[in-house]
Formats: structure tokens, C-alpha cells, sequence
């Protein structure tokens, strides 16, 4: 199969390209290659860094920058003020109707030749495609493990985050925390108030959750009133004081405190012996011992 950037080449500004030629297009079989990798992945950050190291293969490229489409896409050397360089801006293809298409920045040393530019504006085409492909997957996907009415992760998300954490911790003997956390009182908001109530309550736990975690902790609506946070903890006591946090800024907020709404928390540390299902099961049997004992408390199995 061969393909054709002519419509995309007719985009370009009469500036793009200087006006002498120094060289030939790349050939169909080149581009082929080229296309081939570039779908061998879905993953945004997988195609980018892929995208980089292959264009560095057939221009003397220094820095790709694709912030605009997703901030944590940059590679290779960031530009110097001050110091020579050519900065190329090209738009990546833009499926959306909302807003202005997103451009990707590529940077040089020097003024790239006739043909770097030429094999550039051939590769970005093909690239573009593929990368908008892989937005809308991540787009999906992020609907696919967010909870609709909290933002936060959903069950799948959870079962992800629980395997990706458990293999790190085996391979590298470290660990982790789980708090799994149960609203008490709700039943009787939405049975009193009705369920648009209800979803204000919950979406102030879960603001109030996320308020307390740090960067590299996750939390989760697993379902109903039910909570979940991966901890990154070796301790119990590190475990406790994340978990005394939670309970405190449920107690303190004023809407929550007029509904009667506190938590009942249990907790577990990740043990090289565990599977994912005993780490839960320790975390559950110590929340329903709280439970039982009279609520709004916290156990550590």
C-alpha cells in the first residue's frame, strides 16, 4: 500500500519548505515501515516515544513537544533561550468539533534542509492519524474506569490499579496500603431526602477524600457508599493517620454533619505472602468489626 500527503503538503505555508531541493521524498517503502510501527501501539505516551525515536531516525531532530495535545508529552532536549534553533509547528489531525486543532512543536538544532522538512511534513501526516486514534481510545478508556458522579476511579479502576501495584510490590519488595471505607447513615438520606441528596453526599465524600491524598495515592467509588484508597505505605501507623485524616474532614464538613453522615474505615497493609483478595478480605473483615462495634471508627487487620 502507498500513501499520499499531498492534501496535507497543500496545507502547509510556501514557507515550510526552503527553495532549494536537496534530495528525494521518502519512498513507499519507507513510509510503509514507518506506519507499520507507529500502529503497533494504542498507548499515547507508548506512540509518542516510539513516534520521537523513529523521526529521529530520518531527521535531526532534538526536542518533540506534543503539550498541547496531552501535558506530559515532551522529549528530547527542551530549547534553550538564546541560543540557534528552528522551531516547526505543524496541527495534528483534530477529530473534535470543539476548539482548534492541537499542534505538535518540533525543534532543531539548526534550519532544517528542504528534505528534513519534506520527510518531516510526510511522517506528521502519517503520525497525526494514528495519534488522534489513540486520544479518543484514552478518552474512552478514562470514561471506561471514572465513576460518573465522583470522578473518581470506578471498580475497574481499582482492579487495575490493585494488580499494577501488587506486581510492583513483588518485584521490587515493596508495599502498600488499602483503607476501604463505608458511609454511615446514608441509607437514611435517601430514604429521607431521596437519591439527588444522596448524590450530593457523595460527591462531597469524595471531594473530601481526594482533598487528603497525596499525588501518588489513588482513591475509588467501588459502589453504593462504599470507598476505597491505595496508600502508598509500608506502616499501619502511616496507614492510621491517613485513615484519622479522612474521618476528620468527613466530621468537620457542615452538609455532612447536618445528614448524620460519618465513616467506618478498614485498613490492611500489602504482605509479600498476599494475594489482592487476601489484602481486601483482611481490609473488609476489620471494616464490619467497626461496623458492628458501633461505627464511625477505624481498624487496622
Amino acid at each position: 500500500m502507498e500513501f499520499s500527503t499531498s492534501a496535507f503538503e497543500h496545507a502547509l505555508p510556501d514557507s515550510f519548505y526552503p527553495l532549494a531541493s536537496t534530495g528525494p521524498r521518502l519512498s513507499a517503502e519507507q513510509k510503509n515501515a514507518f506506519l507499520g510501527r507507529i500502529l503497533s501501539t494504542i498507548d499515547i505516551s507508548a506512540l509518542a516515544s516510539l513516534y520521537f525515536h523513529q523521526l529521529r531516525q530520518h531527521v535531526a531532530l532534538v526536542h518533540l513537544n506534543l503539550s498541547e495535545a496531552a501535558r506530559h508529552l515532551t522529549y528530547g532536549r527542551a530549547p534553550v533561550k538564546n541560543l540557534p534553533g528552528t522551531t516547526l509547528s505543524l496541527p495534528l489531525s483534530n477529530r473534535s468539533a470543539q476548539g482548534p486543532a492541537p499542534y505538535v512543536h518540533y525543534v532543531f538544532a539548526s534550519e532544517p534542509s528542504r528534505e528534513e522538512r519534506q520527510c518531516l511534513g510526510e511522517l506528521h501526516v502519517l503520525f497525526s492519524h494514528q495519534f488522534s486514534n489513540a486520544l479518543e481510545f484514552d478518552r474512552l478508556k478514562k470514561m471506561a474506569t471514572k465513576d460518573a458522579l465522583t470522578k473518581l476511579g470506578n471498580r475497574n479502576a481499582f482492579d487495575e490499579s490493585c494488580d499494577r501495584l501488587t506486581s510492583r510490590a513483588l518485584r521490587h519488595s515493596e508495599t502498600f496500603g488499602l483503607l476501604i471505607l463505608d458511609l454511615d447513615n446514608f441509607k437514611h438520606v435517601n430514604d429521607s431526602f431521596g437519591h439527588q441528596e444522596g448524590d450530593k453526599v457523595l460527591l462531597t465524600v469524595a471531594t473530601e477524600i481526594a482533598a487528603v491524598l497525596r499525588a501518588e495515592d489513588e482513591a475509588f467509588r467501588i459502589g453504593g457508599d462504599e470507598f476505597c484508597c491505595l496508600l502508598d505505605c509500608s506502616k499501619k501507623t502511616s496507614l492510621k493517620r491517613i485513615a484519622d485524616r479522612i474521618s476528620l474532614k468527613i466530621a468537620n464538613n457542615t452538609f455532612l454533619r447536618d445528614h448524620g453522615i460519618s465513616c467506618s474505615i478498614g485498613g490492611a497493609v500489602f504482605r509479600h505472602e498476599d494475594s489482592i483478595s487476601d489484602l481486601i478480605d483482611r481490609a473488609d473483615k476489620a471494616l464490619y468489626q467497626v461496623k458492628g462495634a458501633g461505627k464511625n471508627a477505624y481498624l487496622a487487620a
